[in-house]
């Protein structure tokens, strides 16, 4: 059985989801105090790498801001030279918009090399 490209973007899709309603879910409105996480940025010195999955919540000419599955933020450096797809299009960095999901692996230290973001559905 062959699983098409477009049904693994809508069960990733589904997942993001559902790991964003989860916690919402959990809290019963014990607390209104909101926990967001740890803001991570991508550039930092060393030879690490960090791999990078969530949704964008903002662009910024440099900067693109994703919360990952785990509540965290991260900033993203881009440079003039990442290459950028939208949908497994070339794209522009101006066509990304919150909500979009980011999948990318990043070097800290540098400004990320390709971004490769889905739209919603």
């Amino acid at each position: 059985m062959t699983v098409g490209s477009k049904t693994l973007v809508v069960a990733f899709l589904a997942a993001l989801g559902l790991a964003f309603a989860a916690p919402s879910y959990a809290d019963h409105g014990k607390s209104s105090q909101k926990n967001d996480g740890p803001t991570i940025t991508v550039s930092p010195s060393g030879n690490s790498t960090m791999s990078v999955q969530g949704v964008v919540q903002s662009v910024n000419g440099s900067v693109v801001v994703v919360r990952q599955l785990d509540g965290s933020a991260v900033n993203v450096v881009i440079s003039r030279s990442t290459r950028i797809t939208v949908d497994g299009r070339p794209g522009k960095i101006s066509d990304v918009k919150p909500g979009f999901v980011l999948v990318t692996t990043a070097k800290a230290g540098q400004p990320a090399s390709a971004l490769r973001f889905l739209r919603p559905s």
